[in-house]
């Protein structure tokens, strides 16, 4: 935790948030409504037990997943867990403002409420890292006023990082470079979903401005676009098909996933090689570089494993290096390049399968949302198609 001063908390002393996150972490989206038509009956015990088992450190959930955070804290509490493993061996991330489909509030007395509820939910005595979710539906200052009551909540030793999150990247920097000038110091963390994948690379260039803005970590969630690179088509739960991508863009999904069926990968698999590799190769990648997965079942958490194990190896020693061994997924802190360069031909033709679909962003928010009024309002035929 962070070190008491006159000043409040030294949060300087804590060590980066880079240092504790593992390269690999479990998101909770996937045990909400949105995903699943009864997230309340997945294995979520065992999930959290072989993640554990097999090296993830870090896990991700938002009080927006519905049962996500009492599911998962459900499962830290278990007698397997708690005998085996301390507080201090996992990272819990989790987030604020983003109450419903259309309903947020970042006012500070609900931001403090939320953080409450999450530690109830979670059953822990802190988070490590708190975002601002879904930064686009609000109004900068609105962010800006969530932040600082969440470095309020970090000096009084409640949450350890902050950061923000959200789907646009312009966005997340424009408001990662004034929180640094506003606060005088940078955000811990960004996580930024569905624009690291095979279909779309925008967080690539992002990465780099995100660490010139100074943030430590850059998390890259959804992979597989919110479920869209898979073969069996995105997600369907229990609020129905939500998913943002239009049917042309799964249409070429489903030939993409066609094809790479006849060189013995599915889709799914090959995505999550990509996002993977991608994050950890780039040049100017922050400090902290981590990709989020989910899983709904043990056999679907063990075959990502599986995946990521396939494109990531152990780091090399130096001569004289000593670097510590925990034979599991944190060793894995390179790409294994003998597979990335069989599987770069495979991406490319995914990649000219999927043509003009190569960088298509989702609208979000919604072109009917008001970001001021935080509701959604009628437009006009003119206002959707920017003509008199």
């Amino acid at each position: 935790m962070c070190q008491a001063t006159s000043n409040g908390c030294a949060y300087a002393t804590r060590p980066p948030l880079s240092s504790l996150v593992s390269t690999i972490a479990l998101g909770g989206g996937c045990f909400t409504l949105q995903s699943d038509p009864d997230p309340e009956s997945l294995p979520v015990r065992g999930i959290v037990s072989y993640a554990l088992d097999h090296g993830i450190r870090t896990f991700d959930t938002s009080p927006y997943y519905g049962p996500s955070e009492a599911l998962l804290g459900d499962a830290f509490a278990q007698p397997n867990i708690t005998e085996s493993f301390s507080r201090q061996d996992y990272i819990l991330m989790t987030k604020v403002g983003r109450i419903a489909a259309a309903e947020f509030d970042y006012s500070p007395s609900w931001i403090r409420q939320s953080v409450n509820r999450s530690l109830e939910r979670l059953q822990t005595s802190y988070l490590d890292v708190v975002f601002c979710h879904d930064i686009e539906y609000v109004t900068d200052e609105d962010t800006l006023g969530a932040i600082e009551v969440l470095l309020q909540l970090r000096d009084e030793g409640v949450i350890r990082y902050v950061g923000i999150s959200g789907y646009p990247v312009d966005k997340l920097i424009r408001v990662a470079n004034v929180a640094r000038v506003r606060f005088g110091q940078p955000l811990d963390a960004v996580q930024c979903w569905a624009q690291l994948t095979l279909q779309n690379t925008n967080l690539e260039a992002g990465i780099r401005r995100l660490r010139a803005a100074g943030v430590d970590c850059v998390f890259n969630s959804s992979p597989l676009g919110v479920g869209m690179l898979r073969s069996h088509g995105v997600p369907i739960g229990g609020l129905g098909d939500w998913h943002p991508a239009p049917e042309g863009l799964r249409h070429v999904i489903r030939q993409a996933s066609d094809l790479v069926e006849t060189k013995g990968v599915d889709l799914a698999t090959l995505a999550l090689r990509y996002s993977v590799s991608r994050i950890m190769i780039l040049p100017d990648k922050t400090p902290g570089a981590s990709t989020i997965f989910a899983a709904r079942s043990v056999e679907e958490l063990e075959g990502n494993m599986a995946a990521i194990k396939t494109i990531l190896r152990e780091e090399d020693e130096a001569e004289g290096e000593v670097i510590e061994k925990f034979g599991d997924i944190r060793d894995m802190k390179c790409v294994n390049m003998t597979q990335l360069e069989k599987d770069l031909p495979i991406f490319r033709e995914v990649q000219s399968t999927l043509a003009h679909w190569i960088g298509y962003t989702f609208t979000s928010p919604e072109k009917e949302w008001d970001v001021e009024l935080k509701r959604m309002i009628a437009v006009t035929a003119a206002d959707a198609t920017g003509k008199l």
